[in-house]
């Protein structure tokens, strides 16, 4: 995450800095993002990057905790409004992607993953960041209760297992479908059908 010198920057150069930083790392992968074109974007001496993030690395991680936190807070009413479980909130992150696709508008989450996943090193810093909010994030925690998991402590294994894998159908079906109009069709057939295979792998478990 960024250092105390960014938060305490005025709002509108905090703002200036993130779309400098999210529009080089949506340009290329990791491996060749460039520090000069980010600061020129933002206006700052070279310096200030450094004052602001320790690494790129760094940089990334805030930007897929920032993404990440936008799309909870989009679906986060209509989780409380539908007692969505995490099955059905997967979806609706899907089918809302999977819309913004269609419609040739890509969300900053799909622009920063179609980069990262170029990268084994990003995918794995994307990863790192995911598996710490895979099982607390409150949106997240009021799916597990909805499906009746929440306060069983030895089910936390099973949970984060079950978010794994619905997670990277999620990932690599909206992957197969920014790649090309060909791949939307495919993409929706896949993640219907790998999720009725988790789906019933998990009513098995109920047993």
């Amino acid at each position: 995450m960024p250092t105390k010198t960014y938060f305490n920057l005025k709002e509108d150069k905090q703002k200036l800095v993130y779309r400098a930083v999210f529009d080089e790392f949506t340009r290329v992968p990791l491996e060749e993002v460039s520090v000069k074109n980010i600061v020129t974007s933002a206006d700052i001496p070279r310096g200030s990057f450094y004052q602001y993030f320790n690494d790129k690395e760094e940089a990334l991680v805030y930007l897929i905790t920032e993404t990440k936190n936008q799309g909870h807070e989009e679906l986060g009413q209509s989780n409380n409004e539908m007692q969505l479980d995490i099955f059905e909130f997967m979806e609706r992150v899907f089918v809302s992607e999977i819309n913004k696709i269609k419609n040739k508008e890509l969300s900053d989450r799909l622009r920063l993953l179609k980069q990262i996943v170029k990268s084994p090193k990003a995918t794995s810093v994307f990863y790192s960041v995911m598996s710490g909010s895979r099982l607390d994030h409150p949106v997240l925690e009021k799916c597990w209760k909805n499906m009746g998991m929440s306060d069983k402590v030895d089910l936390q294994e099973i949970k984060t297992s079950i978010f794994d894998l619905v997670f990277a159908t999620l990932k690599d079906c909206l992957i197969l479908a920014i790649d090309s109009e060909e791949g939307i069709d495919a993409s929706i057939n896949q993640f219907k059908l790998k999720m009725n295979i988790i789906k019933l792998g998990v009513n098995q478990l109920g047993r």
